[in-house]
Order: C-alpha cells, then sequence, then structure tokens
C-alpha cells in the first residue's frame, strides 16, 4: 500500500496506536526509516502522477551531480556516500508548470535527490541527508521533507520552486512525550524562509504558504526509468 507525507506535521495518533508502551516506541524507532510523519493512504486521497518531459542535459552532467553531493557522516558511524552510491532510477518532470524541468533520481535506499535544470545548469535542490528521512512531492509541485530525530519528535518540511528558484519553504516540528503509557504531543512550532533566515511563524502563517495537498514517497510514485539504461 502506497504511503503518504501530510503536508504539516500529524497528530501524535497518526503515528502511533493508543496506549503504546516503551517497548512500542523502542519498535517504533527502530523502523523510523519507514515511518517518520506516514499515514496510511485512505480513499480520496489525491496521489501524485507526473508527467514526463525529456532529460535536460545528459546522463554523464546527471550522474557527476549526483557522486557530487558526497559523503555525509551520521551519527554512530552511520553514513550516506553518494560518490559510492550508484544511480539507478529517474524521473525527468516539471513539478510546478514552470516549464523549468526538475529530476528525481534515487540510488541504493535511502539516497534520493532531487535537481532542477534551470539557465543551462543543473541545480541540487534537496537530497536525503540521514535514514530518517523521506523526500517526496505533491499534486500542487511542492516538494516535501518529512522524518523523525532521535528524540522522537517529528519534522516536515516543504520547499516550492518557480524557475529553479526556491521562492518559499517552510518546517513544522512536533515533540512528544510518554504519559501514562501513551505518547502525548507536547505541541508544534512553525517556522518559514525569509531572506536568508529562518523565522518562527505562528499556525495560520505557515499554512497560508505551505502546499494544500498531502505528498507522495518518491518510492511510491510511479513512473520510475532506470538510468542505466543507454
Amino acid at each position: 500500500m502506497r504511503k503518504i507525507l501530510s503536508t504539516i506535521v500529524l497528530a501524535s495518533a497518526a503515528f502511533l496506536p493508543t496506549g503504546c508502551g516503551s517497548s512500542q516506541t523502542q519498535d517504533a524507532e527502530k523502523n523510523d526509516a519507514e515511518t517518520g510523519a506516514i499515514i496510511q493512504t485512505e480513499e480520496g486521497l489525491e496521489m501524485v502522477e507526473l508527467s514526463k518531459v525529456p532529460l535536460p542535459c545528459t546522463k554523464e552532467k546527471i550522474y557527476a551531480a549526483w557522486k557530487q553531493i558526497g559523503r555525509i557522516e551520521g551519527k554512530k558511524g552511520k553514513m550516506l556516500d553518494y560518490s559510492q552510491t550508484p544511480l539507478t532510477l529517474f524521473i525527468s518532470t516539471d513539478l510546478d508548470g514552470d516549464e523549468t524541468p526538475e529530476i528525481l533520481l534515487r540510488g541504493e535506499a535511502p539516497c534520493a535527490a532531487i535537481f532542477t535544470y534551470a539557465k543551462d545548469s543543473l541545480q541540487l535542490i534537496t537530497f536525503v541527508d540521514h535514514p530518517r528521512l523521506g523526500l517526496g512531492v505533491t499534486p500542487d509541485g511542492y516538494i516535501m521533507r518529512s522524518g523523525s530525530n532521535r528524540d522522537g519528535s517529528f519534522f516536515s518540511e516543504f520547499i516550492k520552486l518557480d524557475k529553479g528558484k526556491v521562492v518559499a519553504a517552510g518546517e513544522a516540528h512536533e515533540t512528544f512525550s510518554i504519559q501514562n503509557n501513551e505518547m502525548v504531543s507536547t505541541g508544534t512550532e512553525y517556522a518559514l524562509r525569509r531572506d536568508t533566515a529562518t523565522v518562527k511563524v505562528s499556525k495560520e502563517e505557515y499554512e497560508k504558504v505551505a502546499p494544500k495537498k498531502n505528498g507522495t514517497y518518491l518510492e511510491d510514485i510511479d513512473g520510475w526509468e532506470d538510468f542505466r539504461k543507454p
């Protein structure tokens, strides 16, 4: 069954069953690469279907850009190394209909990245920089980043492009605590990028800019092509 990303951080009930104890919390942490801010798709939710466009540049340039993401050190010895991870799947599309193509890329899980091609140049928009992060896109052209932190909190971020430039970005961060053997939300903070800084805003301000539709994880989108084929 496909999974979606929420456009804002979900309530705690969306992640964990009522009455979960510490053992269930530990199991959830072990599987957080597949959980994060995820809920199962329900009837009536719109899944993303991407229209393809021709690759705007050679595969050699794309692969070189993928490898240049490099090596990302993680905690407790975990790391992601794009320079050593083969690029296997791609979709060339125009996410937001601005006539500037985006290229969605995937390698061995969890490695994934999204580039845009503007002014005859490949530009990295975002990539998976730790194993508990998932990338996705919404039907209205936003890019989503969603996942969990080691402290049990969850985050959801969005990026809006226009002509290859980031014109809006924001994040929501929800924290939890265990009370009476139940995981309870302790609040959500919202922030929007303004110029070069990210500033805290109200939920109302955030929702005016955030995508109105839920996103679909990259691995759940149909139509991936084999990057290794000529």
